[in-house]
């Protein structure tokens, strides 16, 4: 219920504290304010008029001294005392207030400032100095009204009229300490609290000293003056009447000021920030269309699922077992207004609330965290999203299309236009291929509408073409981004993008209206915190005096520009730490604040080649686990040499075949196609010249040249010859081929945990049809051989054995995975495989027909060599993937089961999941690794092995 608009209230339930403080005990540091205290007592004129007594008033006043006596007559006159606004008596006032009353009014007027580290505003009292600053922190009193009373409370009608900049401190201005009020329970009641503040975070309030008053309270008072003597006044109808003298385009002024209002409804949990009509026009947006409106809602779901399973790739400074995250400074490079000059990895969101147009371009130098705080900026946007802001998406530019020369720009604006519909096409593209849309047609409607704010993370990833003529790496992407305009509008549309500085100008984006902010270096503090946090005994063990000697020097330290950024923190504190430290701490200590040409580079190098040993040696990582630190060093170099050789960073198990050479692979897939089918031909011709089981009677005639191949045996003999010579040409030809038949898979790859599960119940009827397909097919098939060259019992049996083992191993024990994803999709290769089986039936039926068979038998024969050929093209991906690890395996490049690697790179912290893919998670790393010295090729001794192939007869794909 909204009780502010219950009705009037009589003004003998009223109390009121009024706040005005003009001068502070450090006037070089607080200039004074002719103007809080004035208003102070134009809102108690007000309240007397509206019949509130004398008593039920408290002015809290500290005026300038040519303000003081006019002051105290004017209180006088309208009976009220003045308090002075010292500390102590601001605290009494609102801890002894008359809580039989049921309506609260409170203006407070001063100087105020917001903390960057927590986002609370300070209200600044009279006592405050430069190195002493005291305040009475605004949401903490706020509560304080909202708990229970051991005798009452009756105050569920509350307004604050906040009359304070909102300006962010400094860096190395002082935090205020705040006044605290006692806090209790939280009262059942219903308690409608209203607070109206001069300026949102950021920005100032404009005080006129030659009128003696703010523009902010004029407005408020004006429209108090202008209506009813009632109270509460109609607190709706003043933020209208606020929000659009602020908003008024006509309105001069060097100074942003944007009053924000803020409804709190306690118990029914209510609350809205109301802000105004320009900074409103950013988020909103027109209704959905009704189709649109579960879309909308699965983004969302899958949007926040995404982006936490990316958070959780990511092994930054809070990855680490006992080393929190560090909350990392940013500053503003293209200052706007009300935008504050700098702030931190906790408080970015309302960073970005501030920025008009929703634009930010992070930039940073490797390891700085811009992915680590556009990833937290993501994940508050969802969880505070409304229904009328569109879905933060994070997306990586590693996979971004360069447009074909048909949309690139050519200086018109039709150019323009088709490049900003090829990035919208690869928007709506990434959504398909992340699972965040089921289809096409709505993720398109998504990206036409703006209903997605694009978080794009590594700029600097892009590969464009040489031939581009633009400004930076990435130019036209760039320019597809910058002219991404809110449909309907004309608008920049809101985006996010992440880029690395390198120093060279070149690579800095372009963006218009956009707001750039750096990522800091870490203070001296902060790396002292961390080294506490995550390395035992830091501060007190001895062999780490060193370095705290030299972290004592400051901005002079020698350790602190060599721990400045979240990455190479956590590069040190793994070597150090775990059961196994890669790096002896007087090692590292030493290595941190020695001086010296190349001695960061070579601590830089040191560190990162202690990291992966760090990662094997960790506990946190279960099994299975590579056999030791230079095999996983050796695994992690190939797979970063096979990223760069194809220029991507996706190592996605439909493709990493190609890491054994295409080629090479595909030609040992095309032996292995033509030999399975020459045994099955061989069968058939066998068949046609002497009858079906009689293979041996059979070759004895061709030898002696008894066979009789005249009439309808010749027939029979060229139909087989015509079938041998298109099935081995359709094997070798599929097997050679560069196509593999695996599906598009939106869904991410599932988890090694999650498979080595086995089946779910709720789908374990579709893995018995799962093994019942690859025992049809592959029984089936070689049964027929088997029935044609020794007959029936032999195909029976022979059949029944290969169906019923490999139907069940492959897909109870192996799991088999056709679309290399861990993702259990076998409808669509029965799809095929029915159309297989329909097709062949039909095409036997009418060749035996021709050449004097039983139809019947045609069908039975067609049907069984249509299913396994359709199953054996739908299993050309996973066999290609098997031939390439085995033989990366055979040359001890690669361990055989390379997705149970890939897993435990990714729990180790060395790699990422992205959709289907894994990502080296930090490109120094990878470059690092791919730089390795590759070792001499050599092939394990093959002692032993047989004995353990039945076991071991093809890898799982995890």
């Amino acid at each position: 219920m909204d009780r502010m608009n219950e009705g009037p209230v009589d003004p003998a339930g009223v109390t009121a504290a009024l706040v005005g403080i003009e001068v502070y005990a450090d006037g070089d540091e607080y200039s004074e304010l002719p103007g809080p205290a004035r208003d102070a007592l134009r809102f108690a004129e007000w309240l007397r008029a509206c019949g509130v007594p004398a008593e039920n008033i408290t002015l809290l006043l500290a005026p300038t001294p040519d303000f003081a006596e006019e002051a105290a007559t004017r209180a006088a006159a309208l009976g009220i005392p003045v308090t002075p606004a010292s500390a102590d008596l601001v605290r009494r006032t609102f801890i002894e207030l008359d809580r039989t009353c049921e309506l609260l009014f409170t203006y407070w007027g001063g100087h105020g400032v917001i903390a960057p580290s927590t986002m609370s505003r300070h209200l600044l009292l009279a006592e405050s100095t430069e190195r002493d600053p005291q305040s009475v922190l605004f949401d903490d009193l706020r509560r304080h009204l909202l708990c229970e009373d051991e005798e009452h409370l009756d105050l569920t009608r509350q307004i604050f009229i906040v009359d304070t900049c909102g300006w962010y401190l400094k860096r190395r201005e002082r935090e205020p300490v705040p006044r605290r009020f006692p806090q209790g329970d939280l009262s059942d009641k219903e308690i409608d609290q209203y607070f109206l503040f001069a300026s949102r975070d950021g920005q100032g309030a404009i005080n006129d000293a030659g009128l003696g008053t703010t523009e902010f309270a004029g407005q408020v008072l004006g429209y108090l003056h202008s209506g009813l003597r009632v109270l509460p006044p109609d607190v709706e109808e003043l933020t209208r009447r606020v929000d659009r003298y602020f908003s008024d385009p006509a309105r001069a002024t060097d100074v942003t000021q944007t009053p924000v209002t803020v409804r709190h409804r306690s118990y029914a949990g209510s609350e809205r920030d109301l802000g105004s009509a320009r900074l409103r026009e950013r988020r909103v947006l027109p209704v959905a269309p009704a189709h649109l409106h579960d879309a909308l809602g699965r983004l969302h779901q899958r949007s926040t699922r995404h982006v936490g399973r990316f958070a959780l790739s990511k092994s930054g400074i809070g990855a680490h077992a006992g080393l929190h995250a560090i909350n990392v400074g940013y500053t503003t490079l293209d200052v706007s207004a009300g935008v504050p000059k700098r702030a931190a990895y906790a408080t970015v969101r309302h960073f970005y609330d501030a920025i008009p147009n929703g634009r930010l371009v992070v930039r940073g130098a490797a390891g700085s965290g811009k992915t680590v705080l556009a990833v937290h900026l993501a994940t508050e946007l969802l969880e505070s999203r409304a229904k009328d802001e569109p879905v933060p998406v994070l997306l990586t530019l590693v996979n971004w299309r360069t447009p074909p020369p048909e949309c690139r720009p050519d200086g018109s604006q039709a150019g323009y236009d088709r490049l900003v519909r090829h990035f919208e096409g690869w928007l709506a593209d990434q959504l398909l291929k992340q699972n965040l849309c089921d289809d096409a047609q709505t993720a398109r409607a998504l990206v036409d509408g703006r209903w997605i704010l694009p978080v794009l993370d590594g700029l600097d990833e892009v590969r464009t073409p040489r031939e581009v003529n633009a400004d930076g790496p990435s130019g036209y992407l760039v320019t597809a981004i910058d002219r991404y305009l809110t449909a309907g509008s004309g608008r920049p549309a809101p985006v996010v993008v992440t880029v690395r500085t390198t120093g060279d100008d070149d690579t800095q984006p372009g963006l218009s209206s956009a707001c750039v902010v750096e990522m800091q270096r870490l203070s001296v503090p902060e790396i002292v915190g961390a080294l506490t946090d995550g390395v035992p005994g830091y501060s007190t063990d001895g062999q780490w005096e060193d370095l705290r000697a030299d972290l004592r020097l400051g901005e002079a330290s020698t350790a602190a520009r060599r721990l400045d950024s979240p990455w190479k923190l956590v590069l040190a504190v793994k070597a150090v730490t775990g059961p196994d430290p890669q790096v002896p701490v007087t090692e590292l200590v030493h290595a941190l604040v020695r001086a010296g040409d190349g001695a960061d580079e070579a601590l830089h190098e040191r560190l990162l080649a202690a990291f992966v040993p760090a990662a094997c040696a960790d506990a946190v990582v279960a099994e299975p686990r590579p056999p030791d630190a230079p095999t996983a060093v050796r695994w992690l170099a190939e797979l970063a040499r096979h990223l760069g050789r194809h220029a991507s960073e996706d190592l996605t198990l439909s493709r990493m075949w190609v890491i054994a050479g295409e080629r090479r692979v595909r030609a040992v897939q095309a032996v292995a196609h033509v030999g399975i089918v020459l045994f099955f031909c061989v069968a058939c011709l066998l068949a046609a010249v002497g009858g079906p089981g009689h293979a041996v009677t059979t070759v004895g005639h061709l030898i002696d040249g008894t066979a009789d191949l005249s009439g309808a045996t010749g027939r029979r003999l060229w139909a087989a010859a015509a079938f041998t010579a298109v099935v081995t040409a359709a094997a070798a030809a599929t097997g050679m081929a560069h196509r593999t038949w695996v599906p598009v898979v939106n869904r991410r790859t599932r988890g090694l945990r999650e498979r080595f599960e086995g089946p779910k119940r709720s789908r374990l009827p579709l893995s018995i049809l799962s093994g019942l397909e690859i025992g049809g097919a592959i029984g089936s098939a070689f049964g027929l051989g088997t029935y044609l060259l020794f007959g029936p019992i032999a195909g029976l049996v022979v059949g029944g054995v290969i169906g019923l083992s490999l139907g069940y191993g492959m897909e109870a024990k192996v799991g088999l995975d056709r679309t290399l994803s861990g993702n259990f999709f076998p409808a669509y290769y029965w799809l095929w495989d029915g159309l297989g089986l329909l097709a062949g039936a039909a095409t036997g039926t009418l060749v035996f027909w021709l050449v004097d068979y039983p139809p019947l038998s045609g069908t039975a024969f067609g049907a069984a060599v249509g299913f396994f050929a359709a199953f054996a093209i739908g299993l050309i991906g996973w066999l290609r993937y098997v031939i390439a690890m085995t033989m990366m395996k055979r040359r001890n490049l690669l361990p055989w089961k390379v997705a149970a690697f890939l897993d435990w790179g990714h729990r180790a912290g060395v790699l990422r999941v992205h959709g289907v893919s894994w990502q080296f998670r930090h490109a120094e790393l990878q470059h690092w690794l791919a730089a390795q010295e590759r070792p001499p090729l050599s092939r394990r001794p093959s002692s032993g092995r047989w004995r353990r192939l039945p076991e071991r007869v093809v890898p799982r794909v995890e």
